[in-house]
């Protein structure tokens, strides 16, 4: 997950928890969510600033083992991820991002 500020001023971020969080979000072809990142989690409520001058970035990253959230290998086929970042207010959220899995 990236966020830049494409602006030519720096900007401030208010993000959720101790640390920036994020969610990443895994759905199936009928849109139901097989997987997300922080499922069960909970999200102390703090709120921290974090600055970021023009043209920087903030990279965050997570792995999926391709299990449902019940821990199962899912099956070959076609699922959407997306990302959000939890800030005061709504959430920031990509695009849906297509992706496959093969058969093995």
């Amino acid at each position: 997950l990236r966020v830049r500020n494409r602006t030519e001023r720096t900007l401030d971020l208010y993000l959720r928890g101790r640390t920036a969080t994020f969610d990443v979000v895994i759905t199936g072809p009928g849109g139901e969510v097989v997987w997300r990142r922080l499922e069960g989690e909970i999200i102390p409520a703090i709120v921290h600033l974090r600055t970021l001058a023009p043209a920087e970035r903030l990279e965050l990253e997570t792995v999926w083992e391709q299990r449902t959230k019940g821990g199962k290998a899912v099956a070959p086929g076609g699922y959407t991820v997306r990302g959000l970042l939890l800030v005061e207010g709504d959430p920031l959220e990509t695009r849906p991002t297509p992706l496959h899995i093969d058969p093995d």
